[in-house]
C-alpha cells in the first residue's frame, strides 16, 4: 500500500467515496455528488486540507483527508486531524483500514504527535474500528439545535 497526494484525475472518485462515507456513517447531511466534486476540487485547489490516495497495486482502494490541528492543552505536541477516513466498500474487512491508518502514522505523523478524528453516533462500526487500531475518546462533541 502505498500514500500519495490526491491529483485533480482523483477528483470525481474522491466524491463517489465521500458520498459512499457519508451514507455508510449514517450523516445527516443530504450532499449531492456535484457538491462533494466542488469540495474535494477546493481542498486540492487551496490546500486547506490535504487529501491523500491510499494505492493498492495500481487501485484506488480509499482516501484519508487531514490537517494540521494545534493540540489545545501543548501546542509543542503536533497534532493532525482527520476529517474523513474512507476505503471503498468493495475492499473492506479485509484490513486495509488497519493498514492504511498505520501508514498514515509512519508518515503523515511526526514523532510523538497525535492524531484526532471524530466518529458520529450513528456510526457504530466506525467507532469499534478507531478503537481497534488504538484511538480512545477524549472528548464528546454534543450539540443541539433552536428552533428557527
Amino acid at each position: 500500500m502505498t500514500l500519495r497526494p490526491a491529483r485533480e484525475d482523483d477528483i470525481e472518485t474522491l466524491a463517489e467515496l465521500n458520498k459512499q462515507l457519508l451514507q455508510d456513517e449514517g450523516h445527516p447531511a443530504p450532499i449531492s455528488v456535484p457538491e462533494l466534486l466542488a469540495r474535494h476540487r477546493d481542498w486540492l485547489a487551496t490546500g486547506e486540507w490535504s487529501q491523500d490516495i491510499l494505492d493498492v497495486e495500481g487501485h484506488l482502494v480509499g482516501y484519508i483527508v487531514h490537517a494540521p490541528n494545534p493540540y489545545p492543552l501543548d501546542p509543542e505536541i503536533p497534532e493532525r486531524f482527520i476529517r474523513q477516513f474512507c476505503i471503498a466498500r468493495q475492499y473492506r474487512r479485509n484490513g486495509l483500514g488497519r493498514d492504511a491508518f498505520e501508514l498514515f502514522m509512519e508518515t503523515r505523523v511526526a514523532p510523538g504527535g497525535r492524531v484526532t478524528l471524530d466518529v458520529l453516533e450513528t456510526n457504530p462500526t466506525g467507532q469499534a474500528f478507531w478503537e481497534a487500531v488504538g484511538c480512545r475518546p477524549f472528548f464528546r462533541r454534543m450539540e443541539a439545535f433552536r428552533p428557527e
